[in-house]
């Protein structure tokens, strides 16, 4: 049965005495000792399947009841079983305030370790966090993210959150006022996410050159941490390299990894590419320090085997699979895509091959403990600009490279058109990590759809509308990680 959606907002919430079982007022004489004996009685694990169905509100309440539930909830271990289930999707998530002038966010309003500065609060609206959201957004509104009516206010914020569990119990706040509220933040747009942690980036302008500096956030929780820019600079003559008007464009592509069942600490991969210039970069929230990574240079500079740049610009999005980071790479010279896996240190561990005759790939993801990789094919010259269908390959083996097919559709049935081309008429959003679902955006009319496989059905989630920006799937992670260390 494919997931029905409603955005938060899109009805009342209900009041939390109704909603919150540590708040419903019980029967008469309340619990019996009888029943609190059952509940305390119960195996670990049926445990963590019945707090597993909990919203993320309720959930981070129940650590309040003993210790041992504190403790369960918090155990790395078993906390896999907790976050793994797909709650929504975040996406138009743009912050900007109004009292800065765009040409100002230069300012030292957060030092190089990523403190907070001095700087006053923003305005009323942003204390309230009302009518911050613009009309647009948050869990208020109501609005589907619609049609575009003109260029989007860049004041404030613009988020929205889609709710694939149907459930009237705001989740998240969409609108991150808590991140508002902040002195040092001046603006922010939402990157990336990975188990349950969203990765935030600011920019900070100057009339040469731009950077960026990062927010890593946990809305279940809505504790964050701030991260320091790279130094990585969109100037070319930083690099000792000549503007050309005939170049490609400087841009950074920085994905976030995160694996609580390892470590509670984080990493960020920064590829970087300018005219002549490819950097990959890594963060550690452990060490608190970015990397250069000198060796991975030759692998994607200019006439080397990598092309950095269409590798970044060909929106075919990243995953996070066995510790590493995979993604989609194209190579400077004639041949086929490569999956390369690259670790939290940004180094490269290992190169997938890929086979031409399986289709041009567009998506690689993990579901169901599997890598699998999304290609489009059918059209009789190869031109990938009009593809009929698509396909779903699974690595079975990941150590042997052996990729089986799992499914094929017809852009026909999935679309409603013949032929389409990936990244103009659509993109893949995600693969649902535990059931045989897939999340397209189209273009033609800004719908979120699903395709379930085992049914043969598509269902329209949600109009996100022209601006939705980055849609990244959220799965909630409740566990307070000392890593993240500022509080709402």
């Amino acid at each position: 049965m494919a997931l029905q959606a409603t955005e938060q907002g899109s009805r009342p919430p209900a009041s939390d005495a109704d909603t919150d079982p540590a708040r419903r007022p019980l029967g008469p004489g309340g619990m019996g000792g009888s029943k609190r004996a059952a509940v305390a009685g119960l195996p670990d694990d049926a445990l963590v399947e019945i707090l597993s169905r909990l919203p993320a509100k309720f959930l981070c309440r129940s650590k309040c009841v003993s210790k041992a539930w504190c403790d369960l909830i918090a155990d790395r271990l078993r906390c896999r079983k907790l976050p793994l289930t797909l709650e929504g999707f975040f996406y138009g998530c743009v912050y900007e305030s109004c009292n800065e002038d765009r040409d100002d966010l230069s300012s030292d309003s957060w030092d190089e370790s990523g403190s907070e500065g001095n700087d006053d609060d923003g305005s009323e609206d942003d204390k309230e966090g009302g009518s911050a959201n613009n009309g647009k957004g948050g869990s208020e509104d109501g609005d589907e993210g619609g049609e575009c009516k003109g260029e989007k206010s860049s004041c404030h914020a613009c988020g929205h959150f889609i709710n694939l569990l149907g459930r009237s119990v705001p989740l998240v706040d969409p609108s991150f006022s808590v991140l508002r509220k902040q002195p040092g933040i001046k603006n922010f747009t939402l990157l990336d996410s990975c188990n349950g942690l969203l990765l935030f980036g600011q920019a900070w302008c100057s009339r040469f050159s731009a950077t960026t500096s990062y927010i890593v956030y946990n809305p279940a929780t809505e504790h964050w941490v701030p991260v320091p820019s790279s130094g990585f600079s969109s100037n070319p003559l930083e690099y000792g390299e000549d503007c050309d008007d005939d170049v490609e464009e400087s841009c950074v592509l920085t994905c976030l990894i995160f694996d609580p069942a390892i470590s509670s600490h984080f990493q960020l991969i920064e590829f970087c590419h300018n005219p002549g210039v490819a950097l990959v970069l890594a963060y550690s929230s452990e060490t608190e320090r970015w990397g250069d990574r000198p060796r991975e240079r030759r692998r994607w500079k200019k006439g080397g085997k990598w092309d950095l740049h269409k590798t970044m610009s060909s929106m075919r999005g990243s995953t996070f699979f066995n510790k590493m980071l995979h993604l989609i790479v194209s190579p400077y010279s004639i041949g086929p895509e490569l999956i390369a896996a690259i670790d939290g240190k940004g180094k490269t561990r290992k190169v997938i091959q890929w086979v031409e005759n399986r289709g041009f790939p567009v998506f690689v993801g993990q579901s169901k403990g599997l890598l699998h990789c999304l290609s489009v094919s059918g059209h009789p010259d190869g031109d990938s600009c009009h593809m009929t269908e698509l396909s779903i390959w699974v690595l079975e083996d990941y150590d042997a490279e052996e990729w089986n097919l799992k499914h094929t559709v017809s852009f026909l049935e999935l679309f409603g058109k013949k032929s389409c081309q990936f990244g103009s008429d659509y993109n893949v959003t995600t693969i649902h990590p535990d059931q045989n679902l897939v999340f397209f955006i189209q273009h033609w009319d800004y719908k979120l759809i699903s395709y379930d496989m085992d049914r043969k059905e598509v269902c329209a989630l949600r109009t996100v509308g022209c601006d939705y920006g980055i849609i990244t799937p959220y799965a909630p992670y409740f566990s307070e990680t000392p890593v993240l260390s500022k509080k709402h």
